[in-house]
């Protein structure tokens, strides 16, 4: 009788355990953050973060190459299979994934980051690697040597930055087809840049089921605090989105050294912003970069990660549906949809880190420029350009993903900007705060794309010579030629290339033609500078004038 009454006390034990730590993929108060890159310099174990109620999601970053498959986690793996010194062997990680999983977290395997040595030529490659993907993280059988041993991850993250579209949506159909014969719930994430559309992960997400976006809100013009477009990622989730459910995160820097802008250390700020976007039935949570940065940085003596989850639990509605009706300047009035609840509220034990005081000022996400060619260089008399790429090491772990930065810095006085599509690995973080330094770009639409060209030359053809700084000048003569339909002013155009056609739609090349799709509400596709960067993309309309 007694071993009977342990048994039923064991087991109600462990049922409470799983009802308490539920994971709600419906919720409004869900936090997603990256972990494995180790940025900050000081990265504990996955397990140890998941001890927090602070978190909900873990991305694992990164898989940063495919289809010929490589891991890369900075300190937290080094081992190797002995058949393949290729494909890391990390039995840590695939401990704590069983960890973190008994503690109602989801854990998910991201896919890009920095390097940009991924991608594939066509869908059927695509389809191909889906299956890899299951057989070596999930439920597949058709591999032996497995990363994370037996453990299986709930789901794949396309944190893709090298600008090629090409596959992730034949890739996502084909592993849903997949998780459909799994034997639990699986998900599906991307991680694009704030401005619409993104280049990277655009048709991923307009043309595949996608459960959660991690919008990246830093590193861009789109920021909380300035031209924020939260409506513009609404609208897509209601009119565009496949999976008119999917939720929309708040992608935030976890430190100042996180990246290169966009930290947001106002929670006044932060808590009037949710307020705002919460209304909306598709916002989910809030998704951090990164870990080793979120938990260590300290606001007001607790981590900032913490500071956020009490934002989000102390906001987060009784119910996810709502009914309520927001308009976010200047864009028209968006109605937010109900979605149904899947699983019940969770309700948590308190776990805290004490943030530490570091001076580290390493950075992982980063932002890159993809351009667009005009017909004529342009020619000022300020500076002239030369790029300098230099990296950020973390001293700590010299085998981390790093980020190369591009910086334009002044060598003589007279420039010839000449704009083209490059695909060199090399990156812009941030654009150089000297005054006379400019990059040209079509947009910062991924966190890694195609950079800038910029050459020096004294032979200018049919140059323009202009009072206006040199990014302003470009951005009107894109703006002249956009106009004229012109998209970038040659015969054809290259895969990713970016441009605006007459009538204001925004443009992308695909498979070597020009593919239009109209603007959000109270926007229009044209050719802008902001902080000695050109940009092309859907921006207000009520801004075009001064551009033009």
């Amino acid at each position: 009788m007694m071993l009977q009454t342990q048994f039923i006390i064991i087991t109600s034990i462990l049922l409470l355990r799983s009802l308490v730590y539920a994971f709600d993929s419906n919720a409004q108060n869900n936090v997603a953050v990256y972990w494995g890159q180790n940025s900050q310099g000081s990265q504990e174990s996955l397990a140890t973060y998941c001890q927090s109620s602070d978190a909900d999601i873990f991305l694992l970053s990164f898989a940063d190459a495919f289809p010929s498959l490589s891991l890369n986690f900075a300190n937290a793996c080094s081992d190797t299979f002995a058949d393949n010194s290729g494909l890391l062997h990390c039995t840590q990680i695939a401990a704590d994934i069983s960890t973190c999983q008994s503690l109602g977290k989801k854990v998910l395997l991201s896919l890009g980051g920095a390097s940009g040595a991924y991608g594939f030529t066509d869908d059927s490659q695509a389809e191909t690697f889906a299956q890899t993907l299951w057989d070596t993280f999930g439920e597949g059988t058709g591999v032996t040597d497995r990363p994370f041993d037996s453990s299986i991850v709930d789901g794949f993250d396309f944190d893709i930055e090298n600008n090629n579209n090409v596959g992730y949506a034949a890739l996502v159909t084909k592993l849903r087809t997949l998780f459909a014969t799994g034997s639990k719930q699986y998900y599906i994430s991307a991680a694009p840049q704030c401005p619409y559309p993104d280049a990277s992960v655009g048709d991923l997400l307009a043309n595949a089921d996608v459960d959660f976006a991690f919008i990246q809100f830093y590193n861009n013009y789109c920021n909380v605090e300035s031209s924020f477009n939260w409506d513009t990622w609404v609208n897509y989730a209601e009119n565009v989105s496949p999976n008119s459910n999917i939720k929309l995160y708040l992608g935030l820097l976890g430190s100042a050294t996180a990246a290169g802008s966009g930290y947001i250390s106002d929670f006044s700020v932060l808590k009037s912003t949710i307020e705002k976007i919460s209304s909306f039935a598709n916002f989910g949570g809030v998704s951090l970069w990164d870990a080793s940065q979120a938990f260590t940085n300290s606001i007001d003596g607790q981590a900032y990660i913490h500071a956020v989850k009490s934002l989000l639990d102390n906001n987060t509605p009784a119910s996810s549906s709502t009914g309520v009706t927001t308009t976010l300047e200047p864009s028209t009035t968006t109605t937010a949809e109900d979605v149904p609840t899947e699983t019940s509220s969770e309700v948590k034990t308190e776990t805290s880190f004490v943030p530490t005081t570091t001076t580290s000022t390493f950075s992982d996400e980063q932002t890159t420029l993809i351009t667009s060619s005009f017909v004529a260089p342009v020619t000022t008399t300020t500076s002239a350009v030369e790029r300098v790429t230099t990296e950020n090491k973390n001293v700590d772990d010299p085998t981390a993903r790093t980020h190369s930065h591009d910086e334009y810095v002044a060598t003589s006085d007279t420039i010839t900007i000449v704009a083209a599509v490059s695909t060199s690995p090399a990156v812009v973080e941030t654009i150089s705060t000297i005054p006379t330094t400019v990059s040209v770009a079509t947009s910062m639409l991924a966190t890694t794309m195609a950079t800038v060209v910029a050459t020096t030359s004294t032979n200018a053809v049919a140059a323009a010579t202009s009072t206006d700084s040199a990014a302003h000048t470009i951005a009107k003569t894109l703006n002249a030629q956009y106009e004229a339909g012109q998209y970038n002013g040659k015969d054809t155009c290259t895969d990713g290339e970016l441009a605006c056609s007459s009538d204001g739609l925004f443009a992308m090349c695909n498979f070597g033609s020009w593919v239009s799709m109209p603007c959000a509400a109270g926007t229009t596709c044209y050719a802008y500078d902001y902080d000695n960067t050109v940009l092309t993309q859907c921006n207000y309309i009520e801004q075009k004038a001064q551009f033009m």
